[in-house]
């Protein structure tokens, strides 16, 4: 890759790194309002600002115009943010991306200059009214660095290549690299990254919480926003001192809260059925969960029956990625609810942990709460 900004940052203060917004304005600007993001700090927005939310439009306009009244805002491109290249680029498969997508900054962008996508219109066409409408918008994005060196951190949006020169790693592969924290590299420094959702590599109790894999020194930060039901936008805080760098993070989400009523204590139920592992064969059905064999893993886990969906060929899937797990309450905590909807059991979120609680262990859902959780090392 050949799109590399280098950065000095300052000995002391924060640098507040967010990732995977995906069009989610009301997200991005209240989480900078929980951390009290100000001009003093250092924010690094780590790619895929837009695509599949519903105004990504604004998140673009919204973080140029961060970058241009705040000196110390910086951003890399992700793979959704490539979509311009696209459109410049005259790409004939494009036209059916859009087709398929709900939400998409070209549509977005389309609407407000009044030009209206049809079955038959072209991406040259298209190219001619947003080029027209949008130009500003379109050469930021495309002039976004892939990665972003400092001394200590390398914060690029999906990983680097186990090359003995880091900066020789495809630039695809910096952008759509699947499971980082699952590789190596030899950068030698912390690199931080978004794109996969840390969800992805839970064993026992899902987290939607930053992980700091220290051995490999990799930073992994998306926490399945807009991709997962129980996602969350978190903000990765590194506090600069002379004593050394310590970290912490915090999120915000969009689900409901309720309060804790009684304590409970989970039993055996562990485990996480997240992409592309969704094959099951059950083993034994029980009142509100059955006991599944996931057929990628050999992994016994149990699946709540309202998740088991059963094919015309007569085998297994989960409808969808899925905490196995319960998860301990005790009076009085507020906690996040991901589904209220099925038998028995609510699955719920409690500081980015997702798992299930029996119903009656709960009072009625009040309005979405944050929560901050802080880790050091």
């Amino acid at each position: 890759m050949n799109k590399i900004t280098r950065l000095k940052l300052p000995p002391s203060g924060r640098i507040i790194v967010i990732s995977d917004i995906h069009g989610e304005l009301n997200l991005f600007t209240k989480l900078l309002k929980k951390v009290n993001f100000n001009s003093e700090d250092y924010l690094i927005i780590n790619g895929d600002l837009c695509e599949k939310g519903e105004n990504s439009k604004g998140v673009v306009r919204h973080i140029m115009e961060l970058c241009g009244c705040n000196h110390n805002v910086y951003v890399t491109e992700g793979n959704c943010d490539t979509l311009v290249e696209d459109l410049v680029g005259e790409n004939p498969k494009l036209m059916n991306y859009l087709s398929s997508r709900k939400h998409s900054i070209l549509k977005e962008w389309a609407d407000e200059a009044g030009f209206e996508i049809k079955e038959d219109t072209s991406v040259q066409e298209l190219k001619r009214v947003l080029t027209r409408h949008v130009p500003a918008e379109i050469r930021w994005l495309l002039d976004l660095p892939t990665a972003i060196e400092t001394d200590d951190y390398i914060f690029v949006h999906a990983g680097l290549e186990d090359k003995e020169n880091w900066r020789e790693t495809d630039r695809l592969a910096a952008i759509t690299m699947p499971a980082f924290l699952e590789k190596s590299h030899c950068s030698g420094k912390y690199v931080i990254v978004g794109h996969w959702p840390v969800v992805n590599y839970s064993k026992n109790v899902p987290s939607n919480n930053p992980i700091v894999g220290e051995d490999k020194k990799i930073i992994s930060i998306d926490g399945g926003n807009v991709i997962k039901s129980s996602g969350q936008l978190n903000a990765f805080i590194i506090h600069r001192a002379a004593s050394g760098d310590t970290f912490s993070h915090t999120h915000i989400d969009y689900h409901g809260t309720c309060e804790v009523k009684k304590d409970f204590k989970p039993g055996h139920m562990l485990g996480n059925i997240s992409y592309p592992n969704y094959e099951l064969v059950p083993l034994q059905h029980f009142e509100h969960f059955t006991l599944c064999k996931q057929v990628e893993t050999n992994e016994q886990l149990y699946v709540k029956n309202e998740y088991l969906h059963r094919s015309a060929d007569g085998t297994f899937w989960a409808k969808t990625d899925l905490s196995c797990a319960q998860i301990s309450v005790k009076t009085g905590e507020v906690i996040s609810v991901v589904d209220d909807t099925c038998t028995g059991f609510d699955l719920i979120k409690k500081n980015g942990e997702e798992g299930w609680v029996p119903k009656e262990v709960l009072l009625p859902i009040k309005e979405h709460h944050l929560t901050s959780v802080g880790l050091k090392i």
